[in-house]
């Protein structure tokens, strides 16, 4: 589907035009208003500050990736909405989404609701200190994740142009997105990247005794797992973002584009994808994997 947060997201498989319609429908239902703009936006009334400094960074955003992946144009759009017309009807835990172009995220979220609802209210006192350690005000930790969320959303879209054909499996497709947006803040507002790291650094210590600890089992048990679980295991793929990114030789859509032009990898499983990478990527992946697969 990978994490502001991390990131919780569920995309539509079809690509029918029926779901697209009945996708355009149900947003627009939440009757938004609407603002115009290279990236449009439709937010629920109450949320425009918020909302129009996300339509920034996706703008920004989309400006970078297309002067650097020659001949991709992205379409995108953005919808703010708040808990009591969220959309339940599409995403299993509906938190934040991205599906048929549009990126989706709530607007009426500030830490408390953000820690309860993304698992981490019982180490809430761990998270306020490392906020008071760090000159953070806690609200800056889901501010710094859903902004980090806009870019990670754009980065499917992006992945849907630049490579004909497709990434296999969920868990590639997640760690690609996130390393779009990692790099994005990382070089251009690397102060964003503050509160969302803190948030995630935070969980990975303190979230104990996840039920489900392997990509099998969490593939298998999307929408029946906590919450909690599926963003620990979040939490551990970024371990392996960072990692990715310290190879600064390489990019990695570039080296997957590369990789796809010289064999079929659309039906490839985790392991045989890693081994092909690894050869860019000095071992990391199939390292990684070696602990969570």
């Amino acid at each position: 589907m990978k994490t502001i947060l991390v990131i919780i997201e569920f995309v539509l498989v079809s690509n029918t035009f029926a779901q697209q319609t009945y996708l355009d429908s149900l947003i627009l239902s939440k009757k938004p208003k609407y603002i115009e703009g290279t990236v449009p936006v439709y937010v629920i009334p109450g949320y425009e500050a918020k909302t129009i400094s996300w339509q920034a960074t996706i703008t920004e955003a989309k400006k970078y990736f297309e002067n650097k992946y020659e001949g991709i144009s992205i379409k995108a759009r953005l919808a703010v909405l708040d808990s009591v017309n969220w959309t339940n009807e599409i995403c299993t835990y509906g938190y934040t989404f991205g599906s048929k172009g549009w990126i989706v995220l709530p607007g009426d979220e500030d830490f408390n609701d953000y820690i309860r609802i993304f698992g981490a209210a019982p180490f809430r006192n761990e998270l306020i200190k490392a906020c008071h350690e760090n000159g953070l005000d806690p609200n800056e930790i889901p501010e710094s994740g859903f902004r980090f969320v806009t870019v990670h959303e754009l980065g499917h879209l992006i992945v849907q142009q630049y490579i004909k054909g497709s990434i296999p499996g969920d868990y590639l497709n997640e760690v690609v997105a996130n390393v779009i947006a990692w790099e994005y803040f990382t070089k251009n507002k690397p102060e964003v990247m503050k509160g969302f790291e803190l948030f995630f650094n935070v969980f990975r210590n303190n979230y104990t005794n996840p039920k489900y600890t392997t990509l099998t089992e969490l593939s298998k048990n999307i929408g029946r797992m906590d919450v909690g679980n599926y963003v620990w295991y979040h939490s551990n793929m970024l371990k392996l973002v960072e990692d990715i990114y310290t190879v600064k030789d390489v990019d990695l859509l570039s080296c997957i584009k590369k990789l796809s032009q010289e064999n079929d990898i659309s039906n490839l499983d985790n392991n045989k994808m890693a081994s092909l990478l690894d050869k860019y990527y000095n071992g990391i992946f199939s390292r990684w994997l070696a602990k969570y697969n």
